[in-house]
């Protein structure tokens, strides 16, 4: 029996009604899990809230708080997520135990070059990761990481980089590449023994694609592909591209692995974190495998390479807006240390002024405007219900720029971070590291090389805007660190 038109187009009709009914039901039950999940907007099936939240999740998360769901809510990408805009939800997940401890679930961009999800900062949290975490801090600790005995090296890096500086004077230059190759080289050193001249091929190639690597995590077609997985496919090539550039990265750091191994004795003295770690190879080899140091070895580069770059660049962006901070800066290093050498964290407790305009630049700069977490088990968020597995987002750019803890957030200031009497005062709101079992390996080496750098930088030279040249934008390129735009300046000598 044939259907005329008619009964063809209500059994269309039918068939769609009933799919979106599914579909919306499907949509419902998936975007409030357990009774007493945190508010937010409902969204609709397939697009969910992105309507809503936008890409700088970041910067309309404060709008969110703002149309009263409150500092704890939840909006739908892909999957549900929570969001912790506040110091005290984003405290209790920082320091909750073992329940907001594991990182992101089902993250796709991490899966284009991570599917295992080994190394760091994409791993879930367990037994694997706990004793690579536990082996990582005590190897570099030996070597110097977080100890005065490494800053001799990074002493030595910031003579090589500020001769290079002193010869760019008096022509405006874009500081940001040669910074991240000086920052680079310290790295490399540390984990894998060797140290390359800024003008070497492979060096300047592997800093070249961590930091496009880096860029292509705001890319609108990764953003797209993260959170509407029904555009993946229109995206391959970008996918493909992050691979690539994932591969080359892996590609020159092991190759010095293989160097290592060459020559590697297990009754010798450790000559780097590589001889370290092939040692406990043969020792736990079910745990410590070639494998999971490649993604060791890459997650400790690219980690330290972007945010302590940025991080500086950030805080040369404000004193040239603000050069008044920059005198005072200047003024405290010729008084307390004196142009005759260079500052050493001896220095430190006696420079308050140029320490708080380090925690001024990072609260500022919030080189990691998000910090991401899954929950490991059900438990609760600021009395709310979160099953296992929720994706948790802590605000740390909103924290950071809170009006209630900082009053006028956007305004350059050094003196929030000094008391009364003009001494430093570490503010528990500044969290540019994160806190808890998943803090930042690195928080001890970047505190040391952000305050040996940026002193000896404002001791030695100045920076001005070029003559004629308008003020340079202050808001982040996207990425997976914040990094601020190509800007040029003037070196002067002291």
């Amino acid at each position: 029996m044939r259907l005329n038109m008619d009964d063809m187009l209500q059994f269309l009709v039918i068939f769609v009604s009933v799919l979106i009914i599914i579909l919306t039901l499907q949509y419902y039950k998936q975007r409030w899990p357990v009774a007493n999940f945190p508010p937010g907007p409902t969204g609709l099936p397939i697009i969910g809230t992105r309507l809503t939240t936008g890409i700088d999740f970041h910067r309309t998360a404060r709008i969110l708080a703002q149309n009263g769901y409150g500092k704890v809510c939840s909006f739908m990408l892909g999957t549900p997520m929570v969001l912790a805009n506040d110091f005290e939800a984003i405290n209790e997940v920082f320091t909750k135990g073992f329940d907001f401890a594991s990182r992101r679930k089902s993250c796709y961009v991490s899966q284009l070059w991570n599917p295992k999800k080994l190394g760091f900062f994409n791993s879930d949290y367990g037994e694997r990761l706990v004793q690579q975490r536990r082996f990582a801090l005590s190897t570099l600790r030996g070597f110097g990481f977080g100890k005065s005995s490494f800053e001799g090296k990074i002493t030595e890096e910031v003579q090589n980089l500020l001769s290079h500086v002193k010869e760019l004077a008096n022509v405006p230059q874009d500081l940001s590449k040669i910074l991240t190759l000086s920052v680079g080289s310290i790295v490399l050193n540390l984990i894998l023994g060797c140290h390359y001249d800024y003008n070497n091929k492979e060096f300047l190639h592997i800093v070249g694609a961590v930091e496009k690597r880096l860029s292509n995590f705001g890319k609108t077609s990764m953003v797209l592909s993260e959170f509407v997985p029904i555009s993946r496919p229109f995206f391959q090539q970008s996918a493909q591209e992050m691979r690539d550039l994932y591969a080359e990265i892996s590609s020159v750091i092991m190759s010095r692995v293989a160097d290592c191994q060459k020559t590697f004795s297990a009754d010798k003295e450790p000559r780097n974190f590589v001889d370290c770690y092939l040692a406990k190879m043969v020792e736990q080899p079910d745990i410590f495998t070639l494998e999971d140091l490649q993604y060791v070895l890459n997650d400790l580069f690219v980690a330290s390479l972007g945010s302590t770059s940025n991080t500086i660049m950030f805080a040369i962006l404000y004193l040239v807006a603000n050069p008044d901070v920059q005198e005072k800066v200047h003024e405290e290093l010729m008084t307390v240390v004196g142009p005759s050498r260079l500052p050493c964290l001896e220095d430190r407790d006696r420079l308050p002024y140029t320490v708080a305009t380090i925690y001024e630049s990072q609260r500022l700069a919030a080189v990691t405007p998000m910090i991401c977490r899954c929950a490991t088990v059900d438990t609760t968020l600021a009395g709310y219900a979160i099953p296992k597995g929720t994706n948790i987002i802590c605000n740390t750019w909103g924290l950071h720029y809170d009006p209630e803890i900082w009053p006028d957030p956007y305004r350059f200031d050094p003196t929030r971070h000094l008391n009364d009497k003009g001494q430093v005062v570490k503010s528990p709101y500044l969290v540019p590291f994160g806190a808890g079992r998943r803090v930042c390996m690195g928080e001890s080496l970047a505190k040391m090389k952000l305050f040996l750098y940026f002193s000896s930088l404002m001791q030695q030279v100045k920076f001005e805007l070029p003559p004629g040249t308008d003020m340079p934008s202050m808001k982040p390129l996207p990425g997976f660190n914040a990094s601020p735009k190509p800007f040029p300046v003037m070196i002067n000598e002291y």
